[in-house]
């Protein structure tokens, strides 16, 4: 097996935002460090990982987000050679990383990697079952507020971010943030995934006599796709406007072949009602492994030589 230092690139399978070159891509433009790293054998791609690198004072961070993504039915210790080798491909640092599940966390601890937070809970509408099963699917309140917005006379429009026409949005966003105290991606990384990747963030509102009450702006990237920003007014609210907006959302993305929607945390404790809407969608709860942190060894402060692809 050889792991090869690579351009951002599609990984192997089913990934989320972070694990996917248009991330790295805006990073990158942003000034930040993404190294993209991929196993290989016999030139078929066994796993795939995004390391965003960074420094703080002496010390370099390597941040691995829900990586690696892996290929399909690939054995327990082809996974865990891979893993071991991450530290000779970049040597030196503090290795942090989000695991995707409580495998991937045991397998990182194998490795001695520590548990510094409990995972964290994520929801994932599925868009592979066919519209009908994916309506019986909603919890019956949300369904309730998709009809009444139905029945509004609503207009609903799509088009791709462009941070001249949607500036508004961005303004809107700044403010909720901040009355709300939540943290997010900055606006900056918006707009360079909007720069960095033409076409791929989508922008749908929903108008009630001539005014815009509500927008979704998703994130496409491959055959996924993430909830990226929401906003509602009062009148979108009193009009359950998001409900039907994301229904448009998947309905549409479905249409085009995409496979999830991932649309964020469901937490329960911080923001209930959000957490209701995201589940009460259709969306299942997924539970990611918790936050580790791993110091490098002394050994892998003297590298194995790898490849490095154009």
């Amino acid at each position: 097996m050889d792991l090869e230092l690579t351009n951002p690139a599609r990984p192997p399978g089913l990934a989320p935002l972070h694990q996917q070159p248009e991330y790295a891509r805006a990073l990158i433009a942003m000034g930040v460090t993404v190294q993209t790293l991929r196993a290989m054998q016999a030139d078929q791609t066994l796993a795939q990982v995004q390391v965003v690198r960074r420094r703080l004072g002496p010390l370099t961070l390597n941040w691995m987000p829900r990586g690696p993504i892996w290929a399909a039915d690939l054995p327990t210790q082809t996974r865990h050679a891979s893993l071991s080798a991450l530290p000779h491909a970049l040597p030196g640092g503090l290795w942090l990383a989000n695991a995707t599940n409580a495998d991937e966390g045991a397998r990182l601890a194998a490795l001695g990697y520590r548990a510094l937070f409990p995972g964290q809970t994520l929801a994932e509408l599925d868009l592979c079952p066919p519209q009908a099963t994916r309506l019986a699917a909603q919890h019956g309140k949300w369904r309730n507020r998709l009809r009444h917005a139905q029945s509004a006379g609503l207009k609903i429009s799509e088009r791709a971010f462009d941070p001249n026409h949607h500036n508004r949005l961005l303004e809107q966003e700044s403010t909720q943030r901040r009355l709300r105290g939540y943290r997010a991606l900055p606006l900056a990384f918006t707009l360079a995934y909007g720069a960095q990747n033409p076409g791929a963030a989508r922008v749908w509102s929903a108008h009630h006599k001539g005014q815009s009450i509500a927008h979704l702006l998703i994130l496409t990237h491959a055959n996924t796709a993430t909830y990226h920003i929401g906003w509602t007014g009062p009148e979108g609210r009193r009009l359950s406007a998001h409900a039907l907006l994301l229904w448009h959302v998947s309905n549409a993305l479905a249409d085009r072949d995409f496979k999830r929607i991932d649309l964020g945390l469901a937490d329960f404790h911080r923001s209930p009602g959000l957490a209701r809407f995201k589940l009460g969608s259709g969306a299942l709860a997924q539970r990611l492994g918790p936050s580790m942190i791993a110091w490098p060894r002394a050994a892998y402060l003297f590298p194995k030589r790898h490849k490095h692809a154009a």
